[in-house]
This record gives C-alpha cells, structure tokens and sequence, in this order.
C-alpha cells in the first residue's frame, strides 16, 4: 500500500519548521543582547537604535571638529596659525616639490611655458602642456615626468607664482623649447601652417613660499 502524500500537508509542515527557527533567532538575539547589556548602568540598546548610532556619531565628529576649529582660532596669535598653516602645507608634499622649493629658495626664476591648440585661425585654444619647466632639472627631481603636475599643486597651494617672460633668460628658454615634452606638444598641436602657441613665463616663489622655506628652515622650532 502505497503512502499519499498531500502537498498541503508538506507545506504546512514547512510553515511550522520556519517558525519555529524563526522564534529560536530571535530568542537567540534576545539572549545575546541581555548578556552583553546585563550591566544595570549600561543596557543594551534597542535593535532598531543599533543602525543609527554610526550616522550619530559621524555628525557629532563633524560639527565637532568645527567647533575645535572656530575655538582654536579664538585663541591663536599670528604665529601659531601661521604654525598651523605650514604644518597643513607640509604635510601635503611630496619630497620631489620639496626640492623645487628649495632651488627657488635662492631669490632665483626659473623659465615656464605652456602650449595651446587652435580652435580658429589666431585665437588659441585650450592648453595641451601646461607648467612645463626647466625647474625639474635645476631641482633634480626624481621623476622629470611629473613636473608639471608638480608645478601646477605648488602654484595651487600658493608657494609658487606666474610673472612674465624675461629676456635675461632666452638661453634657458632655448633649452626649454627643446624638451621633449614640449616639441611633442607643438608638433601634436600644429595645424598646418599654423604653428601651436607657445606662452612664455617665469616661475618663482611666492611670498608665501618664501615665508614657508624660511620657517621650514629654522631648527626646532615648528
């Protein structure tokens, strides 16, 4: 005699098992949160609350890092924020800008040039190459490659700054015209018989910059 299985009763079956470890996690979570909360001075939390504390805290964090900041600037003389300011622009170099830092340090200018397409017959178009410069050479860099990219984050932190082309300095220029960067710039960029458009420029420190080599400099005391 066979057995008649009737798949209402196997799904009836199924419901109770679910249940039943349905009811058995959740005494297990009960149980686990009652010991670990078993301290009368420190409860447990809620379910529910456990989800929220991360987000708490983070606007707690934030709103009071703000308000160490507006009380610290209370309290700061010149000096100290000044302290600050270098600590915060120090530690965001790399030892490859520290060196042109340095071969600026001298009071020296150094040639620049960036190099632009044409969108229409005399009117320069966006920049191809910008800040590059003999500076990598001067400095001796570890990675000449990067030069520019250097250049561009000193000037962005206020260390360095833009002045005009000088005359004194057409030799160095020369030898700028002639990196490799840059012929490629000019040749990629050319349109027939116009030619790309070359800005020529200085690159020095900023009084800024000078500021920060000069405290960067004195022992012991930042």
């Amino acid at each position: 005699m066979g057995i008649s299985l009737d798949p209402r009763g196997l799904v009836g079956a199924a419901s109770g098992i679910a249940r039943f470890w349905l009811r058995a996690t959740i005494r297990t979570q009960e149980q686990l949160l009652a010991l670990l909360g078993n301290d009368a001075d420190n409860p447990a939390p809620p379910v529910h609350e456990l989800t929220s504390v991360p987000d708490v805290r983070e606007a707690e964090s934030l709103s009071s890092k703000m308000r160490g900041l507006l009380d610290r600037a209370l309290d700061h003389s010149t000096r100290s924020s000044q302290v600050e300011l270098f600590h915060h622009i120090l530690d965001q170099l790399v030892a490859d800008e520290a060196r042109i830092i340095g071969a600026l340090s001298d009071g020296s200018a150094s040639p620049l040039v960036n190099v632009h397409d044409w969108t229409r017959r005399r009117v320069p178009g966006r920049a191809v190459l910008e800040n590059a410069s003999l500076i990598g050479r001067s400095a001796n860099v570890a990675l000449p490659a990067m030069v520019p990219a250097y250049v561009s984050h000193l000037l962005s932190l206020g260390l360095l700054e833009i002045g005009p082309e000088d005359p004194d300095l057409k030799d160095d220029y020369e030898v700028l015209m002639a990196e490799t960067s840059v012929l490629q710039a000019i040749k990629n960029d050319s349109r027939g018989p116009l030619g790309a458009k070359v800005d020529k420029y200085t690159l020095r420190l900023s009084g800024l910059g000078q500021s920060f080599w000069a405290a960067t400099m004195q022992q012991d005391t930042l």
